[in-house]
Parts: structure tokens; C-alpha cells; sequence
């Protein structure tokens, strides 16, 4: 009997501990300091403006004089903010001459990022809507509402939603931007809709590794400000538009891609064939936006990398790089080369390769048809060798071109499948013996690694259908899951976001460019 009581009594003295463990916990997290200097002023800009800047940065809820930024720097800070939020946020005023505002939380986050981590999980997991130290006593005046904010635990944080749930926005217009080194903004658009109740939500913006060009281009692409040459879009102000060329973009010297079946004109809108308008700017090597006019498969936007050695005499590799969403042609023009090193990492392994990133607007079937008639487009003008032509496709473009594989194996010598889901057809990449490379973190954060697994494995069972050999099929196929210090050795967190490494990795990309339907 006593040693019975001095079990209850044990368990009663541990559950006590974990009680005072789990309330100190509670109030390191929520109780900590208020806000004392928070108000509700707004940065005023151009008179008579009917936009603003809202935005919500790490940078503001925690202590002062606290060693922590939101994300990871879109121009290192060269706006003079304290934050990249900020900084993107100045980059929206100074464009738009809209009002600005920061939203402050009622009580600190805590300086230690685990802290300001912990709270945030604990916020998203329960949907909670923390309390705000000040607020604008309307909004009325304005007619569009940019809203900006880091991504926290692949949304954006829980005090956007509060404040956007304050007010009636019912005919406004919102425009969401975010700062985030891993994730686009698409892990947050159907918590900023819903928030957003009864406005007009635009396609928004990640705004990283950008200057005021990249954003002013984006601006213009979705009508909040003035075109050059073009009238004034609603809610802009009178500022200048800020559409200067990127510092890393210069002018075509002379039609450097042209190839040379293509010296005089053999394709117009009349005749039916297909024909090429030219790109005006060069960004890292590359001639952007040109765009192959196809009668059937539409106006295919696309930004190539014509090594200076080629000049039609002898024929060179070829290689489509596909990128993820936040490489869409809507995400702004050579927003795929500029978010993605695939397309220069491959130049590495061959100089005498061309490079063509097809910037698409969704990673379906019609993208997969362009992809195919941009793929004929080349190998029809260019003198390219038909044994070395390469592809890749990261997360959404992976899906386009798991589709283009099903539909047109034949175009292409081996194919890279990165963080991302197969969506074509597996038994024209069996019949035609396409060499294929998956690469996908194992808690890939968008799509998990279970269906790159049954991917392998459907094509797997259909080798052994047609009597491969273990070695041959081997010899066709890698299942290449990364665990998830693959990604923190290198400084990466998300493993759908650094799906991107695998650009540098020398094991991924020289398995690609070594095959030859030669060998």
C-alpha cells in the first residue's frame, strides 16, 4: 500500500512539473513584453493617392536592438530599411507614391528565432489571429491595398490575417508580396483570399534577389502602374515608374541568336509558319523574352543562351530547363532564369550546348505542347546533335515536363525530374528507353517523395515487363531521395525550395549531360 501511494504521489509531483513546464512555456511564447511604441501612423506619400503599403516584418515585433531578420535579403537592404520586408515594401512606395503602414503585433515576439518560430507554429497550427498594437481607423480611402510579409511555416503570418479580417475590403483590390529565400508565394495566396473576404486578390509577388526594376516590371505586368508609353493604371499615383534596366540586363549588340536557316524572314503571321520576335535585352548571357509565334500552339515566350562559338557549322547540344512557379511568365519576364541556375550550371558541362527556358503561364498540357513545338522549333533551325538533347523540370515545371515525356520522348536524350510529381504518360518513356533522374527531398514540404517513389517504381515494373536486367534498368533509371541534412549541410531549411541545389550538384547534373543516345 505504501509504495502504491508513493507511485501516485511520483506521478502527481511529474505531472505537476510538466504543468509548470508547459505554462512557463506558454508565457515565454505569448506573454511576452507589449508594444509600447507602436502607433497608428501612416508614412504619407504622394497627395492624393488611393493606394496603400501595408506590411508585417519580424523586424518591429521583437525586442529592439535584437539581432534577427525576417527572411533573406531581396537587395541587402540597399533601400536603407531594417528588414527585407521593409526594404520591398519601400521599393512598392517609391514606385506607386502609396501610403505606408507596419503592422505591429500587441506583444513582442521573442528575440531568439526558435522563440519567434515556436509562437509562429503555434499561431498557424490553431489558426489564431494575434491581437494588434495599432491600426489605421480606416481604410476607406484607398482602393488598393499591397500587403506584404515574410513566409512563416509556409504561410504567411497569422497577423496578416488579423489585420485584413478588421476591415471591409468588399471592392478593394489586394496585391500580396512576400520576402522568403525558399518558398513562393503560392504556399499563401488561399490564406490571404480568404482573409482578403470580398476583394479583388492579384497574383502576388516573391520579391527576392530583386531590385525596384524587377519590381516595377512586376507592377506593370499586373496593371498597378504605368506601362512605358502606356496610361497611368488605377491606384498608382504620379510617381516615376522606375523602369530602368536591369543592372545585370543589357541591350542586344545584334541579333546574336539568330541561327543561320534563319538569316532572312521564313515564317509570318500570314503564311502560318512558325517565326521568331526576337528578344531586346541580354541578362547573364541569356537573350530574354523571345517569342516563337505558332499557329497551333500559340505565342511561346522563351529565353535562350546561344554560346558565342555557335555559327551553324557543326551541330551542338541542346537543353529545356523548366522552371517552378515563381519562374512563370506572369511572375515577371526571365523570372525563370532569374530564380533558378539550372539553365547556368548547364553550361558547365558543355560549351557547346544551347540553353532554352521556355517561360510558360501554368505547368499543364498546353505548356507541355509549347514546350514540344519550341523543342521542333530548334531542332528544325538549329543544327543541333539529335543524340544530345537534355531537359530538366523543378516542382510545376517538372509536371509540364513529366507530360512532354509522355507525349514526346523521342525529342529528347535523357531528362532530369526534380521536386516535383509525374504527370505524363509512362509507357512512351518505356518504349522509347528514356533515361530518367529523380531528385526530390524526402519530406518534400510540397509534394512529399511518395509519388516521385511510385513513379520509379511504375516505370521500374514496366522494364521488368519488357525483360530488363537489373543493370540495364540501372542503367535507365535513379531514385535520387535527399534526407534532410542534404539541405542543412548546405544552409537550406525547405527541401521543396532547395530543390534548387541540385543545380550544383555534381553527381545530379553530370549523370544528365553524360548520355548520348550515341552510347
Amino acid at each position: 500500500m505504501k509504495e502504491k501511494r508513493k507511485k501516485t504521489a511520483a506521478g502527481w509531483i511529474v505531472l505537476a512539473v510538466l504543468v509548470v513546464l508547459v505554462l512557463l512555456g506558454a508565457w515565454y511564447l505569448f506573454l511576452g513584453g507589449k508594444i509600447k511604441n507602436a502607433d497608428n501612423e501612416i508614412v504619407y506619400g504622394e497627395e492624393g493617392t488611393n493606394s496603400l503599403v501595408v506590411y508585417f516584418s519580424r523586424e518591429g515585433v521583437i525586442p529592439e536592438g535584437a539581432d534577427a531578420v525576417t527572411s533573406a535579403s531581396p537587395s541587402s537592404n540597399r533601400y536603407g530599411a531594417t528588414s527585407d520586408t521593409e526594404a520591398a515594401a519601400g521599393m512598392i512606395q517609391q514606385l506607386t507614391g502609396a501610403d505606408m503602414f507596419q503592422i505591429h503585433t500587441e506583444r513582442y515576439y521573442r528575440s531568439a528565432f526558435w522563440g519567434t518560430a515556436a509562437t509562429a507554429w503555434i499561431e498557424e497550427a490553431l489558426d489564431l489571429r494575434p491581437g494588434l498594437a495599432a491600426m489605421p481607423e480606416s481604410l476607406d480611402k484607398y482602393n488598393v491595398i499591397y500587403v506584404g510579409y515574410p513566409i512563416w511555416w509556409f504561410n504567411a503570418p497569422m497577423a496578416v490575417g488579423t489585420f485584413l479580417e478588421s476591415y471591409d475590403l468588399n471592392g478593394k483590390t489586394v496585391v500580396p508580396f512576400c520576402t522568403s529565400t525558399d518558398n513562393g508565394i503560392d504556399v499563401s495566396m488561399d490564406y490571404i483570399r480568404g482573409a482578403a473576404e470580398g476583394a479583388a486578390v492579384l497574383e502576388g509577388y516573391r520579391v527576392h534577389n530583386a531590385d525596384v526594376d524587377d519590381v516595377a516590371a512586376w507592377l506593370q505586368r499586373i496593371g498597378m502602374l504605368e506601362q512605358p508609353g502606356g496610361a497611368q493604371a488605377a491606384g498608382t499615383g504620379s510617381a516615376e515608374s522606375g523602369t530602368g534596366s536591369d543592372p545585370e540586363t543589357e541591350p542586344v549588340p545584334e541579333s546574336p541568336m539568330e541561327p543561320e536557316s534563319d538569316r532572312t524572314n521564313t515564317g509570318s503571321e500570314a503564311d502560318g509558319i512558325p517565326y521568331v520576335t526576337e528578344g531586346e535585352e541580354v541578362y547573364r548571357d541569356f537573350l530574354i523574352d523571345n517569342v516563337l509565334h505558332s499557329a497551333d500552339a500559340g505565342d511561346i515566350h522563351y529565353n535562350v543562351y546561344l554560346p558565342e562559338s555557335y555559327d551553324g557549322s557543326r551541330p551542338y547540344a541542346l537543353y529545356f530547363t523548366l522552371p517552378g512557379y515563381e519562374g512563370l511568365y506572369f511572375q515577371g519576364v526571365a523570372a525563370n532564369i532569374r530564380s533558378e541556375e539550372f539553365g547556368f550550371e548547364a553550361q558547365k558541362y558543355n560549351d557547346e550546348m544551347i540553353v532554352v527556358a521556355p517561360q510558360l503561364s501554368d505547368w499543364g498540357e498546353t505548356s507541355a505542347i509549347q514546350t514540344i513545338a519550341l523543342a521542333e522549333y530548334f531542332l528544325e533551325h538549329y543544327n543541333i546533335d539529335p543524340a544530345k538533347v537534355y531537359g530538366n523540370g523543378y516542382s510545376g515545371g517538372g509536371e509540364t515536363m513529366s507530360i512532354v515525356m509522355g507525349m514526346r520522348p523521342d525529342l529528347f536524350t535523357a531528362y532530369l525530374h526534380v521536386s516535383s510529381q509525374w504527370d505524363g504518360e509512362y509507357g512512351p518513356v518505356v518504349r522509347e528507353r528514356l533515361p530518367v533522374y529523380f531528385a526530390i527531398g524526402r519530406d518534400d514540404e510540397y509534394y512529399g517523395s511518395a509519388k516521385t517513389q511510385d513513379a520509379y517504381d511504375t516505370l521500374y515494373a514496366l522494364y521488368e515487363e519488357q525483360g530488363l536486367t537489373e543493370d540495364e534498368i540501372d542503367a535507365l533509371l535513379v531514385l535520387d531521395i535527399k534526407e534532410h541534412d542534404y539541405f542543412t549541410d548546405r544552409n537550406v531549411s525547405n527541401e521543396h525550395g532547395g530543390g534548387g541545389l541540385f543545380a550544383y550538384d555534381e553527381e545530379i547534373m553530370g549523370w544528365l549531360f553524360s548520355k548520348s543516345r550515341d552510347s
